[in-house]
């Protein structure tokens, strides 16, 4: 608690035309507030001092949480043993939260800013991971989007630390958004998502990897469509480089997600 209680005095010291209308008193409230301030949080430089207090509050997190370790996670060789799915045996289902995977690394579905979600208390994804990793993340995001013009094309993906989170590295990329119908443009952006991941996967010797559902959320690209294209995607991605990996997880939130994957591993042709 006394590391929390320093934390949101400095995070409300630094931004001082924020008002707080009621103090917070209990635990929930001090970590909605912390949480809040975090996400709004601008890419500015921090001290040291606020980091290694940081550190330890989201460690200290952590090792409340259950995680979960990718060795314990069957590949879907084994839990659909009849799929048509070439490379089986090194992917994998699993329904959970990303942030509690302890694997090489995991893939964030950000926008086009690349520096995380700004929205205080968002439920995304991109809120979710920058906010258990740390600000520290966003300022890496940042000091990788300052090189490219703060624009990360659709499709496109950049790799940085994982910080605090059980996971070595995030890879940063942003999914295509859909308003009408799905293009074949739109598969292929979504495709691309995939491999441009894969592939700084391979150019970083990253062996496993976590995949959330890319798209599918607020930027509207049907789930059962995204789902065939990134099994076919993937799939055909380790026709080639099987060797280079060995475990490629689909990360799923809901049943209804989990029942579309199943079905798709299914009928897989």
């Amino acid at each position: 608690m006394e590391e929390l209680d320093w934390l949101i005095g400095y995070l409300l010291d630094e931004n001082t035309q924020l008002k707080i209308k009621k103090k917070p008193e209990t635990t929930l409230e001090k970590q909605r507030l912390y949480h809040s301030l975090v996400n709004i949080r601008a890419a500015n430089a921090v001290d040291d001092e606020y980091l290694i207090r940081e550190d330890k509050y989201l460690q200290h997190l952590l090792s409340n949480k259950s995680v979960t370790r990718q060795e314990e996670i069957e590949s879907l060789s084994m839990n659909y043993p009849d799929t048509l799915i070439r490379n089986s045996d090194k992917m994998a289902l699993w329904k959970g939260d990303i942030t509690t995977l302890n694997i090489d690394a995991i893939v964030n579905a950000a926008n086009s800013q690349g520096l995380g979600c700004f929205k205080p208390l968002h439920k995304c994804i991109d809120n979710q991971i920058h906010t258990y990793a740390g600000i520290r993340l966003r300022l890496e995001c940042n000091d990788y989007m300052k090189t490219i013009g703060y624009h990360l094309d659709t499709g496109k993906a950049f790799i940085t630390g994982a910080y605090n989170l059980p996971s070595d590295y995030v890879i940063h990329t942003v999914g295509p958004i859909i308003n009408d119908d799905v293009t074949s443009n739109d598969e292929k952006l979504l495709a691309d998502c995939y491999v441009n991941s894969l592939e700084l996967c391979r150019k970083h010797g990253i062996k496993s990897l976590a995949f959330c559902c890319i798209s599918t959320g607020v930027f509207g690209y049907p789930k059962k469509d995204a789902c065939k294209c990134v099994l076919k995607c993937v799939d055909q991605y380790l026709d080639n480089y099987r060797d280079d990996f060995e475990r490629v997880v689909f990360k799923v939130f809901s049943m209804e997600d989990v029942m579309i994957y199943e079905r798709c591993i299914r009928k897989y042709e």
